[in-house]
């Protein structure tokens, strides 16, 4: 019978990903709530917001490293929310989501330094690459 070794500092892959905190902003509440229990299933740490507000107070209250933001949002559209976000939390990387083709506000939140631009729908393997993708 073969034995493997595991050393202290390597954690079980379930509580590594519970260390990577993502934020999921999104005006549709289905799209939102799936998207976000998706993601705790697979053992990451998920925060749901439904606009600006709820999105900044969020990277105010936990130290988030993955932001999916969509681009079009009630109020302030997804660039500004990406914005702000940067000012308050500047090592979190945020990919972009979108159901329509916006150009202005693709090529805004490219300039603005966002990682990726994720088009809907999508599915559940397209978001766990570009995860594995930015965490490496």
């Amino acid at each position: 019978m073969r034995r493997v070794t595991v050393k202290k500092s390597e954690k079980p892959l379930e509580e590594s990903r519970r260390q990577i905190i993502i934020l999921i902003v999104e005006d549709d509440r289905d799209l939102r709530e799936s998207l976000a229990t998706a993601l705790r299933d697979e053992g990451y740490h998920a925060i749901a917001a439904q606009d600006a507000d709820e999105a900044i107070a969020s990277v105010k209250a936990h130290k988030v490293n993955i932001v999916f933001m969509d681009i079009c949002l009630p109020g302030m559209n997804g660039v500004e929310v990406y914005k702000a976000i940067k000012k308050i939390q500047p090592a979190a990387t945020t990919v972009m989501m979108t159901g329509f083709f916006v150009q202005d506000l693709v090529n805004a939140a490219i300039s603005a330094g966002a990682y990726d631009i994720i088009y809907k729908p999508f599915t559940m393997d397209d978001i766990l690459k570009v995860i594995r993708k930015i965490t490496g």
